[in-house]
């Protein structure tokens, strides 16, 4: 059974990493292209643009905001999560706490922010330990 379960992990893994790839080639083909037949592009199936260009911003903005206030959070609660290890599951990105392994979580597009790392300080984090001294008075 667990050979099982390892078998599907890493399938699902391979199939991240592919989809990661297309999407980043993808990605690739799109920058290759001059303003031009970008704007072309977008004419040719009936897209102002402009508006386009606009929402795409918006979308944008709201999901750096998001990742700013959620990285505000967990600093403010001593917790500390590694950069480079925010994963993408559905809409929502996931991470720990690299100090306690509380979770964390945000989906950009409804500025949704969850874990128990937003609950509360890192408990293994020292910044808000008292002690008996501080406590006493």
């Amino acid at each position: 059974m667990a050979a099982a379960e390892a078998g599907n992990m890493e399938n699902k893994r391979d199939h991240d990493r592919q989809l990661e790839k297309l999407m980043n080639d993808l990605a690739d083909s799109v920058l290759e292209l001059s303003d031009e037949e970008v704007l072309s592009e977008a004419r040719e199936v009936g897209a102002d643009p402009q508006q386009q260009a606009e929402t795409t911003r918006a979308v944008l903005q709201q999901a750096s905001k998001t990742f700013e206030d959620v990285n505000r959070s967990l600093s403010n609660l001593a917790h500390t999560v590694e950069p480079k290890l925010w994963r993408r599951r559905g809409e929502a990105y996931y991470n720990n706490c690299v100090t306690c392994g509380l979770s964390v979580s945000f989906t950009p597009a409804s500025n949704q922010k969850e874990g128990d790392a937003l609950t509360g300080p890192c408990p293994d984090s020292g910044r808000y330990a008292v002690s008996k001294r501080e406590a006493i008075g």
